[in-house]
């Protein structure tokens, strides 16, 4: 029977290979004077702390251990907030690890013991291969309850990221659909694990870097070897800026509620009122709770409430195809008689003085205002989307 580590179980012995590696190469560099080592040290603590945020992740998905009530979303956004602070640190320590290395450019120091910063080269460039072997059983492994998935293909009628009939039977006019060009992300893969895989490959970079400086200075002879050191930890310090501008980029995205990147909210707008007619929908916004999951939420107008639902499915449909699942629609009756003396009594103490309802000029004369005092806390413009 062959034996398989679970996933909690291999980002645990992950994080004990990272730290123990961690402790050695700083003892190494600092025992060597070596910028080289030491700049790479930082970046497996960078790799602690990813791999640390990640076991939190899996250990707070298999807890019964409820979040916070004022969490209405859970812990979704937990790992997207630790990434933008640890790509924040890479980015710290990039600029950390340049200057040191231009000083030395400047003022040269000699590296000591040269073997052993090539020997402890050579058991990152191993740890991180074995670490790679560990994190890419995650890759094949097979996640969670892909009955969603399997629900929405049947709701849209598509497989494989390509729309089928039951999206086209939504209008006749399909053909001229945008959707149709949206590049839908592979369900079935694990995308954390793979990017992850990709980290530890640059990871082996750095390490191939401080094998070679190593040997330059051991192997080679006079004054200038030494630059060896610095250059490689120039090279390594670029590495580490990438990654921590990657990081702090799509995580900072998320977190401004950002509309996923291979998708345009205009593309969307425009696909639901080729379905449901013009001017249709209004105040649509599109954000993604994670790397995972987008939500939608537009106010709908219609002629008549009862004809609600059904327009609601449609648009509904039409998000799918975006890989959108979780949607809030806000009706609004297109065209409302005035109301009675008694429902403009109730109305009296929220339409009070100071707000007045109103409907802005050149906007969407969305049939549900918000009065004036309220108008700058509003989370769009009614001349929006």
């Amino acid at each position: 029977m062959m034996f398989r580590l679970s996933r909690k179980q291999r980002l645990i012995a992950t994080i004990v290979i990272s730290f123990l590696f961690f402790v050695a190469e700083l003892f190494a560099g600092l025992l060597t004077h070596s910028l080289v080592l030491v700049a790479d040290a930082f970046h497996y603590l960078n790799d602690l702390i990813g791999f640390v945020v990640a076991l939190e992740a899996v250990v707070l998905s298999e807890s019964s251990r409820t979040p916070p009530k004022a969490f209405t979303f859970g812990w979704a956004r937990a790992p997207i907030l630790g990434s933008f602070f640890n790509g924040v640190f890479l980015l710290a320590l990039s600029v950390s690890i340049s200057i040191q290395a231009i000083e030395r450019f400047v003022n040269m120091t000699a590296v000591e013991h040269p073997m052993i910063v090539m020997i402890v080269g050579c058991a990152g460039l191993g740890l991180n291969l074995l670490t790679i072997a560990i994190v890419y059983g995650d890759l094949s492994e097979p996640k969670g309850d892909h009955r969603a998935l399997e629900e929405m293909e049947a709701a849209t009628g598509t497989s494989d990221g390509t729309p089928r009939s039951r999206v086209t039977s939504a209008s006749n006019n399909h053909q001229e659909h945008r959707h149709l060009s949206f590049e839908r992300p592979l369900p079935h893969r694990n995308h954390g694990a793979f990017a992850v895989l990709l980290h530890l490959i640059g990871d082996a970079i750095s390490n191939i870097g401080v094998i070679a400086s190593a040997l330059i200075i051991w192997q080679c002879h006079g004054e200038k070897r030494y630059y060896a050191d610095p250059a490689v930890s120039l090279f390594i310090s670029m590495i580490i800026f990438y990654t921590g501008m990657k990081a702090s980029w799509k995580s900072g995205l998320v977190l401004l509620q950002s509309a996923p990147k291979a998708l345009n909210p205009e593309d969307v707008k425009h696909d639901i009122q080729m379905t449901t007619g013009p001017d249709s929908v209004h105040d649509l916004h599109i954000w993604q709770l994670d790397e995972h999951r987008t939500i939608a939420s537009a106010h709908v107008l219609v002629d008549d409430i009862s004809s609600f639902t059904e327009k609601a499915k449609t648009i509904r449909q039409c998000l799918h195809a975006y890989d959108i699942h979780s949607v809030t629609l806000q009706p609004e009756v297109r065209h409302q008689r005035a109301p009675s003396l008694p429902q403009l009594q109730s109305m009296a103490p929220i339409a009070d003085s100071g707000s007045s309802i109103h409907t802005p000029n050149g906007g969407s004369h969305c049939q549900m205002p918000c009065g004036t005092s309220c108008a700058g806390m509003s989370c769009c413009t009614y001349a929006g989307v």
